[in-house]
């Protein structure tokens, strides 16, 4: 595997980090998870020693208390033998206790360091405590979110947090690779709300341009979750061959011209509740229409 041999100490907590070792755990790498005497913070939430289990299965796991001296020995002499240190403390955390990456490098220079922030590492925001949805607050992502009365939709998935540790997993392998180079790590940084500023690009040239953007929460005919007996439907059919195909095979040729129409909707879901979701898909499985079910977590083959 492309990281095997590769050692992680992992001192992050909650989701970010853990899904940053996870990946990078799916390449090969060896990942050991540093708790906290009183357990990384997932485990107290409802349910939290299942998804506890679910991030970190198959790491070995170590209890270390950072804020004695011994545990801050026992980390260096950690560091020793490590590749990557990942972590997501506030910052300057680590550096008043001499384990941020200047001290941490002085010790093994090869070694990757990467810092989860919710901020970024400086500015005036730097310091300040958040989690997921303050991320997609500031950064503007919330906004873009489907309207409930007024109010941004809060996702039903963690999107900063998954998106920081995807992009701190990218950032680390891009280290290790610089190292063969040079030999030498070097320390990266993953700000999630920095991050979500940047998946906003398109909605902001839009606005630059004085343009309203595309409407992709549910307004277009072709871009839509459709209730039907039996379940929902997904319609993504935003190239015109693919509407078309979708009209033709739900017998409403006549909507081909009428993709980008809003009022178009309720003459889709009316064609759509002729029939129930698997009737529905068994009529979609071989044709070009951009069409899935919505389908529940029970209904998932993780096999």
């Amino acid at each position: 595997m492309l990281l095997s041999g590769v050692r992680v100490l992992d001192l992050s907590r909650l989701l970010p980090g853990a899904y940053c070792t996870q990946l990078l755990q799916a390449q090969g790498a060896d990942i050991t998870k540093i708790e906290p005497p009183t357990g990384d913070p997932i485990r107290g939430l409802p349910g939290g020693e299942a998804y506890f289990d679910a991030l970190h299965r198959g790491q070995q796991l170590l209890t270390l208390d950072l804020r004695t001296e011994s545990g801050q020995k026992a980390l260096r002499r950690r560091i020793v033998d490590a590749d990557v240190l990942v972590e997501g403390f506030r910052p300057g955390v680590l550096d008043r206790i001499e384990l941020g990456y200047a001290a941490l490098s002085a010790i093994n220079p090869a070694l990757v360091y990467c810092a989860i922030t919710g901020y970024g590492s400086s500015g005036p925001m730097a310091r300040r405590a958040g989690h997921d949805l303050n991320y997609l607050a500031r950064s503007g992502a919330l906004s873009l979110m489907p309207q409930r009365d007024g109010v941004p939709t809060i996702p039903g998935l963690q999107v900063a947090d998954l998106a920081g540790g995807l992009q701190a997993a990218f950032l680390i392998g891009a280290a290790l690779a610089g190292r063969v180079k040079t030999g030498r790590g070097s320390r990266v940084e993953v700000s999630m709300t920095g991050l979500m500023l940047s998946w906003t690009a398109l909605p902001r040239a839009a606005l630059k341009a004085g343009l309203s953007g595309l409407p992709l929460t549910g307004e277009l005919p072709c871009y839509h979750v459709y209730p039907v007996p039996g379940g929902c439907l997904t319609v993504a059919a935003l190239e015109a061959d693919f509407w078309a195909e979708f009209c033709h095979t739900i017998g409403r040729d006549a909507l081909t011209e009428r993709q980008f129409d809003p009022s178009a909707v309720d003459d889709v879901q009316s064609a759509l509740a002729s029939a129930t979701r698997d009737e529905w898909m068994a009529r979609f499985r071989d044709r070009d229409v951009c069409v899935e079910p919505v389908l529940g977590l029970a209904e998932l083959n993780e096999d």
